[in-house]
């Protein structure tokens, strides 16, 4: 879904005038147009990544650890991502504020990047585009919650809630919802809507002004020129995440942050690697076939998005993953939201 109202990102679509496509085939997609920094992959082109390695350490392993610990906090610590991420954290609050202050449609349209994604009816499309032909006419609100940024400054997303009002943003809301957005840097320093995404789900306590703010925790050895080999390697991964959930015992162990949030329709988000493990054991249908279409990463590739469409069993949706990197070529899940 659209984000922040359910309309096509933040809520359900009963307020749009489109068509429906419920009973329309969709046509095959093709992974996207090259950005113009060349970050589509093509989900035609199969290249795996290097495994890493692991083995025991000797009597330095201790000072190892400590070296690494010592780089890592430093880099966690970087002024310039912490100052670059309030810019994240601002353009979102400003961005709320629009829909407030103008309009809900016109925040879009001045908020969304030309190669923008939202979701409608099971696919990806045009955040431009759709919102140029919407007519809408309800207000979103919406407060920022979580925001994380690259280590390269050029890509990070915000998490929040939303609320749609029917009328006025003073009213009281009709629905409720979480949304992801993914934020990518412009050519002029501006951040703007690269990927949103929300689903619908009961009222949730958002009395409150304070954003958990997260930052790398892995270096690359060069913060650029990490973009193209990331998104193979974590397309690649992705697809075979739902997949191998088939056979293996213990199937999303390996893929989940600690700190991995899970976003479901009609569910109040799952938050901690340990209660997404029972969810997503709970939940999981081998009759579902998850299709990534695109991959988006930092030029450091130590954050990377992924989205695509879900079919099988007669069910059909949209699905969001945003994979960080914890060491060498090793990522893992920290947002998961599916729209079925």
């Amino acid at each position: 879904m659209l984000r922040r109202a359910g309309i096509v990102g933040r809520g359900g679509n009963n307020l749009t005038k489109h068509k429906d496509m419920k009973n329309q085939k969709p046509a095959p997609l093709s992974v996207g147009r090259p950005a113009p920094d060349g970050g589509a992959f093509d989900r035609d082109k199969n290249v795996l990544g290097k495994l890493p390695h692991r083995g025991r350490g000797d009597r330095r392993f201790g000072g190892l650890l400590f070296i690494l610990f010592l780089q890592i906090t430093l880099f966690a610590q970087d002024p310039k991502q912490k100052a670059e991420l309030q810019k994240i954290i601002q353009t979102e609050k400003a961005f709320a504020q629009t829909s407030i202050d103008k309009d809900t449609k016109n925040a879009f349209l001045e908020y969304l990047s030309k190669e923008s994604i939202i979701f409608d009816k099971s696919m990806p499309v045009n955040g431009l585009e759709y919102w140029q032909n919407l007519d809408f006419k309800g207000v979103i609100t919406w407060q920022p919650l979580v925001a994380e940024i690259a280590g390269s400054l050029d890509l990070g997303y915000t998490i929040g809630n939303y609320q749609l009002h029917n009328t006025t943003a003073e009213e009281k809301p009709s629905s409720f919802g979480s949304f992801v957005t993914l934020w990518k840097k412009q050519a002029d320093n501006s951040w703007k809507v690269a990927i949103d995404m929300g689903v619908p789900h009961g009222e949730i306590n958002t009395n409150t002004t304070n954003i958990t703010e997260i930052y790398p925790i892995f270096k690359p050895y060069e913060l650029k020129n990490q973009m193209v080999l990331s998104e193979r390697m974590v397309f690649m991964k992705d697809h075979f995440y739902w997949k191998n959930a088939k056979s293996s015992l213990n199937q999303f162990e390996t893929y989940l942050a600690q700190n991995v949030r899970i976003y479901r329709k009609n569910l109040k988000p799952i938050i901690g690697k340990q209660n997404a493990k029972v969810f997503l054991k709970k939940v999981y249908d081998k009759n579902l076939i998850y299709t990534g279409l695109k991959a988006i990463s930092s030029n450091a590739g130590d954050l990377v998005c992924v989205y695509g469409v879900i079919s099988g069993g007669g069910k059909s949706g949209t699905y969001l993953r945003i994979y960080k990197q914890e060491a060498k070529d090793v990522w893992k899940i920290v947002v998961e939201m599916v729209d079925l």
